[in-house]
């Protein structure tokens, strides 16, 4: 993994991004809960983006989404499964929500797209470089840790479903999974793809509006 510049700042960035985006999702909800997660997801994808734009360089970046150099047998099956499970235990139960709230079949589709190329691009690429000389399992605690916190601080202002136990659980497997698939090919082709199954799978627009709340939390 090649450095990035500044990589202890870096690596405290996540800090100031979750501190930012709770800070947009309270005074967005204060306003208009329903959409509160658009302003949310502007400002901590363009916080994110604008410091892995600022601390890598264009070689680094698309070495991250080049074809991974060598794959373990187990980043398939685990990226897909990762994917899978949600849009199974979900997606698929609750197509009906799908059909009865057609206007935001449009923004879930996009946050699918746009998020996880996002997200992986700082939380595994980024933030992962920065901590490159560290121990493995402290870089892997460190930015699953505060990717995993992101949510309910975020998210978690207006949406019941980002406040769950069970979320942080998945959220924490995830993480790990993503670090590992990074640090195991030096792509984040994987990573991206199966974080792209899991925001189809678990809905999540529908959960930022209270359309789908997790079992136990409504």
């Amino acid at each position: 993994m090649p450095p990035v510049r500044s990589p202890l700042l870096v690596a405290l960035s996540p800090l100031a991004v979750v501190l930012l985006g709770h800070l947009v999702a309270r005074a967005a909800a204060a306003v208009d809960p329903r959409r509160a997660w658009i302003p949310v997801a502007l400002v901590y994808w363009g916080a994110a983006a604008a410091i892995t734009l600022a601390v890598t360089t264009p070689a680094q970046r698309r070495s991250w989404f080049a074809p991974a150099g060598s794959r373990p047998r187990w980043v398939v099956p685990v990226a897909v499964a990762l994917g899978v499970v949600p849009v199974v235990g979900i997606l698929l139960l609750h197509l009906d929500l799908v059909a009865a709230h057609p206007a935001l079949v449009a923004p879930w589709l996009v946050f699918a797209v746009v998020n996880p190329v996002v997200e992986e691009a700082y939380w595994r690429g980024t933030v992962a470089d920065a901590t490159a000389r560290w121990p493995v399992w402290a870089a892997a605690l460190w930015s699953t840790g505060l990717f995993v916190a992101s949510h309910p601080l975020m998210w978690g202002v207006f949406s019941v479903g980002n406040r769950s136990p069970m979320l942080y659980a998945s959220l924490t497997l995830m993480g790990l999974a993503w670090f590992a698939m990074r640090r195991a090919t030096g792509s984040l082709r994987w990573p991206v793809a199966s974080h792209a199954l899991v925001d189809v799978g678990n809905l999540s627009v529908f959960v930022f509006v209270n359309v789908y709340v997790p079992p136990g939390l409504g």
